[in-house]
């Protein structure tokens, strides 16, 4: 499942229990909780909750249209699970400036035909597709934001050995989510040598020696009034024989700890990071 769809997973769940409780709890509040129930360490980098905050702001003009697009079916009789998909799908198709018109479609038909009847896919299906042919109709363009170019950093699993134990550093991040360093590679220069010198610089450790890449994850990155940027984070396993940490003044990092293997699976903030950490395991072959 893609981060995406899973967001728009945990926000139809909280739009449900909301709507089934007649409005009266905080929907805030359930998407925190649903994320921590059926996603924890789930890092969608906002998505979800700017989903949930912009279908809120625009309920009212949103359900008109479910009105007007389904004149058959009063609004207080279409099934919660319908409703609150064509909810997010009409947002989705009309207002989101960075969801082309057939991915919101396609999104809120499969979350339809997921997690409500058999005929509810067609009923969205036939819903949405009458208000895009609408707005083609009228030349009602969405203006697509062009996506902003992808950045590329580099990271690493940092271990060092104690006879035949192991420890692992984990940084506590900007969120106070405890995770792997990491940093920006600059123009040209190697990813694995960018992945050593990051670690150096936000750890204050000299001595390092790398053993591979363990692998790559891609994320989001949001910043307050400012569009998300894709980002590929590649990781590379590397030793040091260095114990004490100075972490860096950068507001990203937040401090470092040393940690053991099972303490680390359970510290561990983020599920991608998780996935990262565990093939580092494999490849110095610990159970």
């Amino acid at each position: 499942m893609s981060n995406r769809h899973l967001a728009r997973t945990l926000v139809l769940q909280s739009f449900f229990q909301w709507d089934f409780n007649q409005k009266k709890e905080n929907i805030h509040k359930l998407l925190e909780l649903n994320q921590k129930e059926f996603a924890p360490g789930f890092d969608d980098q906002g998505f979800s909750q700017k989903l949930l905050t912009e279908v809120l702001d625009r309920i009212k003009e949103i359900d008109k249209l479910i009105t007007k697009y389904a004149p058959e079916w009063p609004l207080e009789q279409i099934t919660i699970i319908d409703r609150n998909v064509l909810r997010i799908g009409i947002y989705e198709l009309k207002f989101a400036q960075d969801i082309p018109p057939k991915v919101a479609i396609d999104e809120a038909i499969e979350l339809a035909k997921t997690y409500s009847g058999s005929s509810s896919g067609k009923f969205v299906n036939g819903v949405l597709g009458s208000i895009y042919k609408d707005m083609q109709e009228n030349n009602e363009k969405k203006e697509l934001e062009i996506e902003p170019p992808r950045e590329y950093s580099a990271g690493g699993v940092v271990f060092r050995k104690e006879g035949d134990d192991y420890k692992f550093i984990l940084i506590l991040d900007a969120y106070d989510k405890y995770t792997f360093p990491k940093g920006h590679i600059e123009e040209n220069e190697d990813r694995e040598k960018a992945a050593q010198r990051e670690v150096c610089e936000e750890l204050g450790i000299k001595n390092t020696k790398s053993l591979g890449y363990v692998g790559s994850i891609d994320i989001r990155v949001n910043e307050p009034n400012k569009r998300s940027v894709p980002k590929t984070v590649f990781y590379y396993l590397i030793e040091t024989t260095d114990t004490d940490l100075k972490v860096t003044s950068e507001p990203e990092v937040k401090d470092a700890i040393w940690i053991t293997k099972d303490k680390a699976l359970a510290t561990i903030s983020y599920e991608n990071a998780k996935e990262i950490f565990e093939i580092a395991l494999k490849k110095l072959n610990i159970n």
